[in-house]
């Protein structure tokens, strides 16, 4: 009983190892290579954008501190907002701005990731796997790294 169960224990040790091993090395260094372009210019994309709303916020007439505490307090329902009518009504056009914004930016960002030779689906399925899986992590880190010192 004991040797079938150390047997058992062994070879669910040996499935979950190979296992284990198969989705790493299922990641190419090419495949981690193109997704870290993708990523660095995502990266990019995402700045931009967040530049061009902040400029949305200063154009109503908020300050950003201010809009983002009211944005927290709409998203809170246990908070209650101390904004006034009329800055209410600049949060309201600022999101209703960024509502019309948002379709271009998402077509950005996937033409961004799209030019890094990667299509979306393979960027966020690999996105979960480096999420997951600390060695990939490590390997991604290591390519920025490598990149980094080869810019400098």
């Amino acid at each position: 009983m004991i040797k079938s169960l150390k047997t058992s224990v062994l070879l669910l040790f040996i499935c979950v190892s190979t296992t284990l091993m198969a989705q790493e090395q299922s990641v190419s260094d090419e495949q981690l290579g193109q997704f870290a372009d993708a990523y660095a210019v995502v990266q990019m994309q995402n700045q931009k954008s967040q530049q061009e709303m902040i400029a949305v916020v200063e154009e109503e007439g908020l300050d950003i501190a201010r809009f983002n505490e009211i944005q927290k307090a709409m998203m809170d329902p246990n908070q209650e907002s101390d904004a006034t009518a009329a800055e209410l009504e600049k949060h309201g056009k600022v999101t209703s701005k960024f509502e019309q914004m948002q379709p271009e930016m998402e077509k950005n960002t996937i033409a961004s990731i799209e030019s890094a030779g990667i299509s979306l689906e393979d960027f966020e399925s690999l996105a979960a796997k480096i999420q997951q899986d600390e060695s990939l992590q490590q390997r991604l880190q290591a390519i920025f790294v490598k990149r980094q010192g080869d810019k400098s």
